[in-house]
This record gives structure tokens, sequence and C-alpha cells, in this order.
């Protein structure tokens, strides 16, 4: 299998392990603030393991605190911007993502993007348009503009690996602690430890960002950060059907448009680029 081919397997991990942060945090009745030390709190000891197995040094410099400030920000702004509008409405927002990681290439990497990139998030953003088109209306303000704060710090992430003397698994690491350090003054305030919120904490913090986070770093490795980034457009597909199934925030028959067009994006991105 060639090293691309397995950048994607390990990018569609990362997305469906990602997805799961819309049900798990609508289920959970904790703040925003709670959730994501909690989980982080767990994903630390993940990345711990996967870092002693791999025999990966942690390092610290002014690009891996770079790395810690966009991993903080981002699940911080997401996670807020779940609890304040739709699932729908938070991860189609955040996945504006691509289309930050092409300017922010262009502008620090002079880096001009070329026209399968530009067409390939193009579509791609339309069939999010598509499949989100019955909710985009419905979410608060104030969740929207974190969403969209958070697919700018998504970008980040996605291009850390791009920035010299950097370190993507240090940044994680290190970015999950902190979380769970600023998170202290909330895990006090909470009244309700029953079995729902325990166990929600423990996927999202095991599954939804500690392998997706392990997953994430060895796609990056073999895949382009734009690829990844469409690739990962299975994240705003799978999130608000699991929601939508589990939670009830119905998605409507126009999403199958949507959904169609997103992972064809992909699929044609990936094909014209190999």
């Amino acid at each position: 299998m060639s090293a691309q081919n397995k950048g994607i397997i390990f990018t569609v991990l990362s997305a469906v392990c990602f997805a799961t942060g819309g049900l798990l945090i609508k289920l959970n009745t904790m703040s925003s603030m709670s959730i994501n030390g909690l989980r982080s709190f767990l994903a630390f000891f993940v990345f711990v393991g996967y870092m002693v197995y791999t025999r990966h040094a942690i390092r610290f410099n002014w690009q891996v605190l770079i790395g810690v400030v966009a991993n903080s920000l981002m699940n911080i702004t997401f996670i807020m911007a779940n609890k304040l509008t739709t699932a729908a409405n938070a991860i189609i927002l955040q996945f504006t993502l691509p289309i930050y990681i092409i300017l922010l290439m262009w502008v620090f990497q002079k880096k001009k993007p070329d026209r399968v990139s530009v067409l390939a998030s193009a579509l791609s953003f339309v069939g999010i348009l598509f499949f989100f088109f019955d909710s985009i209306s419905a979410g608060g303000m104030a969740g929207n503009v974190l969403a969209l704060i958070s697919g700018f710090f998504y970008a980040v992430v996605f291009l850390i690996k791009k920035i010299p003397g950097s370190d993507f698994e240090s940044s994680a690491l290190i970015s999950f602690g902190l979380n769970f350090v600023i998170g202290i003054p909330f895990y006090m305030r909470e009244g309700d430890w029953g079995a729902t919120n325990v166990v929600t904490i423990i996927v999202l913090g095991i599954v939804q960002i500690g392998l997706a986070y392990i997953f994430l770093n060895m796609a990056l490795d073999k895949v382009p950060p734009v690829g990844a980034s469409l690739i990962s457009m299975i994240e705003p597909v799978l999130n608000p059907v699991l929601v939508a199934i589990f939670y009830g925030e119905t998605i409507g028959a126009v999403s199958l448009v949507g959904a169609a067009i997103v992972l064809g994006s992909a699929l044609y991105y990936n094909l014209r680029s190999s």
C-alpha cells in the first residue's frame, strides 16, 4: 500500500473519531470547560502511551507553543459552539477549514493554491452548505462565531507539521495538559456526575480526541494539509447524522445531495493529486 493511501486511511479514521464529538457533547450536561478539561485529562495519557511507544521525546520551543495555543483554542471554541448552536451549524462553520489552510499557506509560505485545491475546496464547501441547508439559520450567533474561530485554529493544527522546528506530538500533549489545568475551577461546580456524563467524558477523551489526534498525526506525515482537510470532510457529514439519530436534531433529505458533493470533492482531489 502506498504512503498516500495509508495517509488517506489514517485521515478517515481520525475524521470518524472526531465525528463522535457532536453527539457526545450534546449528551453531556456539564459545562464546556469541564468537558474539555476532563476529556483532555484522559487524552493526555492516551497520547503519552503513543509517544512512549514511538519513542518520541517531548520538545518545547515557540513553534511548539503555537501548536499548543492552536490546539487548545480549537478544542475549547468547538465545544462552546456545540453548546450554543446546533451540531450541524458548529461543524459546517468549523469546516471552513480547507479555505483557511489555503489562505494561510498562501500568506505565510507564499504557496499559491493550484486549481485542483481551489476547486475541491469550493465544491466541498458548497456540499456542506447543501447538507445543512435546513439548519444553518437555526443556531445562536455566538455559537456560529465560535465555530468559525474554531475552524481557523483547526487549520493551524493541520499546518503545524509545516512550521520549521515544530513538533505536532509535543503540541498536542502539552495542550491536553493545559486544557485540564484551565478547567480546574469548573470541575467542582458540576452537580451531575451520573453514568451518562462519565461515560461520554471517557469516550470523548480516549476516542474523540485521544485516538483522533494519533491518527491525524500519522495522516499528516503522508497527506498534504489541504488533502487531509478535504478527506476529513467525512466528519461534518457523519457528525450531524449521529446527532440526528441518537439525539433528535434532524436533518433534511437535501443532506444526501450535500454528502455526495462532499465525498465526491474529496475523491476528486485525491485522484487528481495522485
